[in-house]
């Protein structure tokens, strides 16, 4: 059997600066790096597995939520001069859906 290789979250940044415009070693790169690594907690602990190649898409896809919000935190709905925006609270649902498969369950004893 084949072993899998391991999730290459080097590769999902290059590709996270490539998508937001963003060059390496710049102020800007330091600042996705550390909402990438905030995206990548975020779906580990929604998720409660470890890490992997699907998990680490949807971080992407979460990081470039969280950069695109930046300046709008703590916000849920904004209007100014006639033109109202609104904004989603937590973790998106688009997200949630993509990460559902990969969800460990929490399980009891009695």
């Amino acid at each position: 059997m084949a072993k899998p290789s391991p999730p290459d979250k080097a590769g999902q940044l290059t590709r996270l600066y490539t998508r937001l415009g963003v060059k390496k070693d710049t102020p800007d790169a330091a600042v996705v790096d550390d909402i990438f690594d905030d995206a990548v907690q975020t779906c580990l602990d929604y998720t409660r597995s470890s890490l992997s190649a699907p998990i680490l898409i949807q971080a992407k896809r979460l990081a470039i939520i969280m950069y695109n919000e930046q300046g709008t935190e703590g916000e849920a709905s904004r209007s100014e001069g006639g033109v109202s925006q609104s904004f989603e609270l937590g973790l998106p649902n688009i997200i949630k859906t993509a990460l559902a498969p990969y969800r460990v369950a929490k399980t009891r004893r009695f």
